[in-house]
């Protein structure tokens, strides 16, 4: 049999141009990824999935002019531009494109979620919103997640001024998560790690702050370690954002 000459995505530097160009396609302010898998058969088909989170409310007070035009964006229709470009960045004939938005996987957790946390304390906290929900919902239900939280740390950073505030308050509502769904079968996770440095609210120096919840075994074999860091670029500098959650 004679051989099929394929340029595979996995042989070239194509692979990080469709991967960086799937990363940064989404806006920041619509979207939140929580996961990217780009792939290429031994017939050339080169297959893009894509999680999200779509959240055009999340920014409605503060966006400008530019925002605008893109909030009346459809979300389904982001997925036959991305189509276009990434025939255009790769030249491939066969590709295929898959898009799901977990706001409608998960929509019954995020009831569910929701219900428990306006019989608590949380309600009347300005970081506690729908977003802080379904984001939090969806690490703990799911068996991957790192990138998303990291993704939703980076834009409260951006969006809030009191960042100790903002701390505390994810720190003790992922203690309250772990609790609340510790003997439901559904859920996997175990323990949550958050490592943050920065110039917090603009101090002048620059200072490191862990969150640690839950159970961490970072040397064991038992548990699989998801792991995303990620900077955020803020007025105050630059901050650095690393996740691990630990799934049995």
């Amino acid at each position: 049999m004679s051989a099929v000459n394929v340029n595979h995505l996995y042989n070239n530097y194509q692979f990080l141009k469709v991967f960086n160009f799937v990363s940064f396609f989404f806006p920041n302010k619509l979207f939140l990824v929580h996961t990217i898998v780009v792939e290429q058969s031994l017939g050339g088909v080169i297959t893009v999935v894509v999680k999200y989170l779509y959240l055009p409310s999340f920014f409605k007070k503060g966006r400008s002019k530019n925002e605008d035009s893109l909030v009346n964006v459809a979300a389904s229709q982001f997925e036959a531009v991305l189509l276009k470009g990434v025939a255009n960045l790769t030249g491939a004939k066969a590709i295929i494109v898959s898009c799901f938005n977990l706001k409608k996987i998960y929509s019954l957790r995020f009831k569910r979620i929701s219900r428990a946390v306006e019989f608590s304390d949380f309600k009347y906290s300005a970081f506690c919103h729908a977003i802080s929900n379904q984001v939090l919902s969806v690490l703990v239900f799911s068996n991957s997640g790192a990138r998303l939280l990291a993704e939703y740390i980076k834009l409260e950073l951006r969006s809030s001024r009191n960042h100790n505030a903002f701390i505390s308050f994810l720190k003790n509502y992922l203690l309250f998560l772990l609790m609340l769904v510790k003997k439901r079968p559904s859920s996997c996770i175990v323990g949550v790690r958050i490592l943050l440095s920065g110039r917090f609210n603009g101090h002048n120096r620059a200072r490191s702050k862990q969150i640690r919840v839950g159970v961490i075994g970072l040397q064991s074999t038992n548990h699989f370690i998801d792991y995303y860091s990620i900077p955020c670029f803020t007025k105050y500098g630059t901050f650095g954002i690393k996740v691990w959650l630990n799934y049995e």
